[in-house]
């Protein structure tokens, strides 16, 4: 194989972006060689926009002979069925964001395209923002010492009531099979994890505050790490103006990200050291170890492009070179939305790595208890596809 053909399943919002950035950036690695969409209209419309192949039935797609990989931009509830398929099929598989609304399926996924020597990508294009990058690198590398928090705020995801109007599977548990945490959060809470690991342990509240939804629209959350380093998450979809901003406080430094600005406050001293080696005693007394704070400006090179993803997909399967984000990265987002879903709505701290039954069952729960309908049952369609997947092996 000299050059990557792609096949894009789900002619959506994403799924059509995808098409369009594939081919615009012609790259002599990869192209763009099939669509599919279960809707007519759409899948003819991207054959005739993109010259290339369409289907409305995946499983045809995967067995036309006509692609090497596949890029999954169905609406959630599909991905872990339809990546499943593809491995069995022989395909490299990229998945959008989430892998799967629970952590049974994401990881039968991974299973799946393990056994079957295929390649699993996460589509995390925020790992790509060099904003990002260089939090990741000066925690990483050990330049703000010791991490004893870290803090992060989503609160720029507005949404109207009209947007949750617009589709049948938004915000409700049969359809979407969650909100803010499981549609909007897991690009940023892949970020953290990406940067300050996996906790021990999440307490925390969910509240549908201001939409008329099913699901949560506010995530508060407090994340244990031990020895009295903690994280903070607060996410929501009904708040403006909003803002993001991501702090990590070390024992050397202190970063603070809020859009595109990065300011760094670096100690004169390690505060550890500091703190048992001062002489001064009054409470109100100047502490002499003033932070030197510098800015750095990534406003002119944002990142975090769709296309990047896709670059490196093609030359790991070309040439083995790293992904940006593996299968098992999504896997620990999707761990960590699961254990603030049991944490919220059982109104109990919950330990990580977490029960796969457990929040199969909240979420069971949940559809039952608070459905209204309007999802039409589809997640539950695409759970029963998932087990029969799995049964026939």
């Amino acid at each position: 194989m000299d050059k990557v053909r792609i096949g894009v399943v789900g002619i959506g919002v994403i799924g059509e972006f995808h098409c369009k950035h594939i081919v615009k950036d012609a790259s002599p690695e990869f192209r763009l060689s099939a669509v599919c969409d279960r809707n007519k209209d759409k899948a003819q419309a991207a054959k005739a926009a993109y010259s290339v192949a369409s289907f409305r039935d995946p499983q045809k797609l995967f067995e036309s002979g006509l692609v090497d990989a596949v890029i999954i931009a169905t609406p959630h509830y599909w991905h872990a069925p339809l990546v499943i398929r593809a491995a069995r099929a022989g395909l490299h598989v990229m998945c959008d964001k989430p892998l799967a609304s629970t952590v049974g399926p994401a990881k039968a996924a991974i299973e799946e395209c393990r056994k079957r020597g295929v390649v699993l990508a996460g589509m995390l294009q925020h790992r790509t923002r060099p904003i990002m990058q260089r939090i990741k690198h000066l925690v990483a590398s050990g330049e703000i010492g010791e991490v004893f928090r870290v803090s992060m705020i989503c609160s720029n995801w507005f949404r109207t009531q009209a947007y949750y109007d617009s589709g049948a599977w938004r915000g409700t548990w049969d359809g979407e099979g969650g909100g803010v945490l499981i549609n909007q959060g897991p690009h940023h809470l892949d970020l953290f994890v990406w940067i300050a690991g996996l906790p021990r342990r999440v307490i925390g509240l969910l509240d549908t505050r201001i939409h008329n939804i099913e699901v949560e629209d506010t995530a508060n959350f407090l994340c244990d790490y031990g020895g009295g380093k903690v994280g903070y998450i607060y996410a929501t979809t009904g708040e403006l103006p909003g803002m993001e901003q991501f702090m990590v406080c070390g024992d050397k430094a202190t970063l603070i990200a809020e859009g595109h600005k990065l300011r760094i406050g670096r100690l004169q001293h390690g505060l550890r050291d500091f703190t048992m080696g001062s002489i001064t005693k009054l409470a109100d007394e100047k502490v002499k170890n003033d932070a030197v704070w510098t800015e750095e400006d990534f406003s002119t090179n944002k990142g975090g492009q769709h296309i990047e993803v896709i670059r490196a997909f093609a030359r790991h399967i070309l040439r083995g070179e790293p992904l940006v984000a593996t299968g098992e990265d999504s896997l620990e987002e999707l761990e960590l939305s699961n254990a603030m879903y049991l944490a919220g709505y059982k109104d109990k701290p919950v330990t990580l790595p977490i029960d796969e039954r457990e929040i199969d069952r909240l979420i069971a729960k949940l559809q039952k208890t608070r459905s209204t309908g309007k999802g039409e049952g589809i997640r539950s369609k695409a759970t029963r596809d998932l087990r029969k997947l799995l049964a026939e092996g």
